[in-house]
This record gives structure tokens, sequence and C-alpha cells, in this order.
């Protein structure tokens, strides 16, 4: 990590157990922490993912971390997973792992099989505190593969030789905190077109759900404001909600 990345962060917070990095951000915030800040953990005891799920975080070697970073009041983090889950693919293929793809809103998948996640958590009070969350497979158990309800992979699996996880994890801090500043001064501009290079969905039918409904549709990409586009008996539709699972129709 460069001095520049180290300077910006008040604190870099490194643990053996957390209930979630996430979870731990909030309670350094809630503690009096100056922000920005980053905690990262060996394994988190309940890790979470999109819309509630349970991200499965043992201890072998994996990346767990949030960055906690404050925006403006007109600044909303919305969007804010495209310009994080790009960063986050460009990060890695430094590395030299290639062949990854981005689903909206926020998974990493290395041939169709989940390899990373992305959780960004927001509050407002007069500005957005913002916790982004990133969980990274470095290697998954045999039993581990057994419970989790999609594919997954790991960076053992697709890798000849494992990249260092304490230099792969300062890159990304860094690259992270070089990503929300542009956030801040330009929105979405400067990550639509490496998204659109990066999109697993575009072109193909979908079946988008949550708790209420279940429909099919034919994905068109992401607008300016990180909204998926999505063909629906004939009419170009947005979807903003995160709240709605999205997945490849077989």
């Amino acid at each position: 990590m460069s001095a520049s990345a180290r300077q910006t962060l008040s604190r870099i917070e490194t643990l053996a157990s957390v209930n979630s990095t996430n979870d731990h951000a909030w309670q350094l915030l809630t503690d009096g922490n100056k922000s920005p800040f980053v905690c990262l953990a060996e394994q988190q005891t309940s890790g979470r993912g999109r819309r509630g799920k349970q991200w499965q975080s043992p201890a072998m070697g994996n990346l767990y971390l949030s960055l906690f970073w404050p925006f403006a009041a007109n600044c909303p983090p919305r969007g804010l997973s495209i310009a994080i889950g790009v960063t986050l693919v460009e990060t890695l293929n430094t590395f030299g792992i290639n062949n990854l793809q981005l689903k909206w809103p926020n998974d990493v998948l290395c041939k169709g099989h989940k390899l990373a996640g992305i959780l960004i958590e927001s509050r407002y009070n007069g500005g957005y505190n913002t916790v982004i969350g990133v969980g990274l497979n470095f290697r998954l158990s045999p039993d581990l593969q057994q419970i989790v309800d999609q594919p997954v992979t790991s960076l053992e699996q697709q890798c000849s030789q494992l990249p260092c996880r304490n230099q792969l994890a300062g890159q990304l801090i860094e690259n992270l905190i070089e990503a929300v500043e542009k956030f801040q001064c330009n929105g979405l501009n400067d990550f639509l077109q490496s998204w659109h290079s990066m999109d697993l969905l575009f072109g193909h039918p979908v079946e988008i759900s949550n708790d209420a409904e279940t429909f099919s549709a034919i994905a068109q990409g992401i607008n300016a404001n990180g909204e998926l586009q999505y063909l629906y008996k004939g009419q170009l539709m947005s979807l903003s909600s995160s709240h709605y699972s999205i997945r490849l129709s077989l």
C-alpha cells in the first residue's frame, strides 16, 4: 500500500475473528474512530451477503475486509457497487487473475462460478456514512462448496500460484480509496465502460425475483445510474433495488 493511501486512513485494524467486518466497521464509528478506516479479519462468524444471506467465512486464508467511507450529503453512494466491482476485477487482473466477469449488482465470477462478493451499507446522518465490504475466496473446503446454494470457486482453483494475500489486500485497499475518490468527483462516469466489458448478464435471458414475484427478461446492461436495464414484454425497464435476485436463465 502506498504512503498516500496509508495517510488517507485513520486506522487499519486486523482481527483473528469477528462477527462481520461490516458490523465491526460500524462499531468503530460508534466508538468515535475518525474515518475513513479499514478492518480485516481472518474469519467472520456471521458474515453477511446481499438480501440478508449468510456469507460463509471460515478461517481458511480468505480475504474479508471492510472500508468505511463518509460521503457528503450531495454525493449519495447510489450505484457504488458498480465502481467497487470494476475496481476489484481490475485489481485481480494486475495479479494475473483473468477470465473474470461482473454480475449485477455486486458479484465477481470466474467461468460462471462466484469468486467474490461485495456488500455496501449506507446510513444517512447529515451525510452518507458507508461501509464497503469485500469477501474474496482464496481457498474453499469441499464441505463449504456443498452448502453454498450456487456454484463457487476460489483463487486456489483458478491460479497455478496463489498471489500473496497481504500484497493483494494492500493493493486492493489502495485501489478502493482511489475508486471512491473518483466516484465522489464523477459518479460512475469513470467505471461504466469497464463494467460493460465485464458484464456477465448483457444480452442474456435472466430470471428476476423477490419475495413477491418472479419474471423472465433479457438483460440490457446498466444505465448511467448503475441500474440494471432489461427488456420485459418488449419494453426497456430498469431495476435499482438490490433486493431482487438476478439469475441467468438455463
